[in-house]
């Protein structure tokens, strides 16, 4: 049933209507399909046996599996029509989608004889390919062309096309490369904190992709490759030169080639909004956000993206009730089941906002989602402890904090590298605080110069605003030892 719902929640209403039509209309052994469509439109997903029993009154069988099968089959052929090749708000996918069907039915045709007809049609593939930089449909067309051409072109004329053919292979080999580095770049920095020699293995990578995006000069890899710099930039602290590249990004972008795409657009303004709060410009960060949502779907999972742009720039302008609000509609969104580590984050952001709101019961509940998060061990796990001990001293729970700062650094000890200066030194701050029986005006002197190390590097490498931590541990007890004084 899962395969059902998900195609179901996919069907747009003119399609659930033509279904419903579809359905009364057929013969009478599609009664049960039906009436199974009804119960999937009544009801959320529920277990095979609620289904079968309303239907026959038993447990699932070969006859409820051949009823859901035909229903899942309808589902599927109302969306993989032929009007769906035309259906995206991106024209260039609507061309490939195009140019995949025609390049089938021209080695069909070809396949049958029909040589002058399949001409024809991968002429037109080849055509729509070079308007939309489409370099795979291109090559394959091009491929087949070649192959019907083995017995009928003169030897020079075939050794052009055949050195002309390779070239378009070795180009099309490059392509692919880049793309493969950069989906698995993007994939790797946005689900673990990297260490200085994985940091350093990802700059070979990039490097690679720059000089192929150099050489092919193809929109999909320099818009890739603009892409993964701002990235990676973003990741190492040079945030004026990552809005360098994030500009460059948007611009390869606007000046519509194939690799433009309503999605692609709504990244790169995404990209230059995080950059934009990181350079403490608000009102900028706030633009590019405002551009993100509006040309994202609400019911998509990147509008979740958007919303936690949104998110982050009114939590660190001080504007928690805003904040505290779009958590909450992010929270009830409905892809935020979709993976376990996007709603654990969403709960952090709530527990964050309920800490600066001084709600420190509710935010220490909302830690009970969070257990996703403490999957990454060089970055997320750390932060999540941190908060928590922050909430545990608020709350008055002494005596479970010497257990959780202590545990804390031993975790910290056997999984952090001495490369990763911040976790390092925010427990050596942490322990001599414990040391001091909690007294924040006592452990501000003893960690006076550990504290002026954190200055000092983070002068060099500074706070990303992006990351997980959004409370400060050293900010929060500064602000503790004012009070105190």
């Amino acid at each position: 049933m899962k395969l059902i719902y998900e195609i179901f929640h996919k069907l747009k209403n003119q399609e659930i209507r033509q279904l419903k039509h579809k359905i009364q209309h057929a013969s009478f052994e599609y009664e049960k399909v039906g009436k199974l469509f009804e119960l999937v439109t009544q009801y959320e997903e529920k277990e095979e046996a609620f289904y079968s029993q309303a239907l026959y009154n038993k447990e699932p069988d070969n006859t409820f599996r051949v009823t859901k099968s035909r229903l899942k089959r309808m589902f599927e052929n109302v969306i993989l029509q032929d009007r769906s090749l035309t259906g995206y708000s991106s024209a260039s996918i609507n061309a490939r989608l195009q140019a995949r069907k025609k390049l089938l039915q021209g080695e069909i045709l070809l396949g049958r004889g029909a040589f002058k007809a399949s001409k024809n049609i991968l002429f037109q593939v080849i055509s729509t390919a070079r308007k939309y930089d489409l370099y795979q449909e291109s090559f394959q067309a091009e491929l087949l062309l070649y192959r019907h051409h083995s017995v009928l072109t003169s030897l020079k004329d075939y050794q052009k096309r055949t050195d002309e053919l390779l070239k378009a292979n070795r180009m099309q080999y490059l392509i692919d490369e880049a793309l493969i580095i950069q989906y698995y770049i993007t994939n790797l920095m946005r689900n673990k904190t990297l260490k200085e020699d994985e940091l350093a293995a990802v700059r070979e990578k990039i490097d690679q992709m720059g000089s192929i995006a150099e050489e092919t000069q193809h929109p999909l890899v320099l818009s890739g490759y603009y892409l993964i710099e701002n990235f990676f930039l973003q990741t190492v602290g040079k945030f004026a030169e990552a809005r360098d590249f994030g500009e460059k990004y948007l611009n390869q972008l606007q000046a519509g080639d194939g690799a433009s795409s309503p999605q692609r657009i709504a990244n790169a303004y995404a990209q230059l909004a995080k950059v934009s709060l990181q350079l403490q410009d608000v009102d900028k960060a706030r633009a590019y956000c405002e551009e993100v949502l509006q040309r994202v779907k609400p019911d998509n999972t990147n509008y979740l993206i958007g919303l936690e742009l949104q998110f982050r720039i009114e939590f660190y302008d001080q504007k928690y009730d805003k904040a505290g609000a779009i958590a909450e509609e992010a929270l009830q969104h409905p892809r935020i089941e979709a993976s376990k580590q996007i709603n654990a984050h969403w709960h952090y952001y709530q527990a964050c906002v309920k800490f600066k709101k001084k709600d420190f019961k509710s935010a220490y509940q909302e830690l009970d989602y969070t257990t996703p998060l403490l999957m990454d061990k060089y970055g997320m796990n750390p932060s999540l402890r941190l908060l928590e001990i922050m909430i545990l001293f608020e709350l008055g729970h002494y005596d479970i904090m010497e257990t959780k700062i202590l545990n804390l650094r031993q975790y910290i000890k056997r999984t952090q590298k001495k490369s990763l200066f911040r976790p390092q030194k925010l427990i050596q701050i942490l322990i001599q605080w414990y040391k001091r029986s909690y007294d924040f005006e006592a452990a501000a002197k003893a960690n006076e110069s550990r504290l002026a190390e954190l200055a000092a590097y983070h002068e060099e490498h500074p706070f990303d605003t992006s990351e997980l931590e959004l409370i400060r541990l050293e900010e929060w007890m500064a602000q503790k030892s004012l009070n105190e004084g």
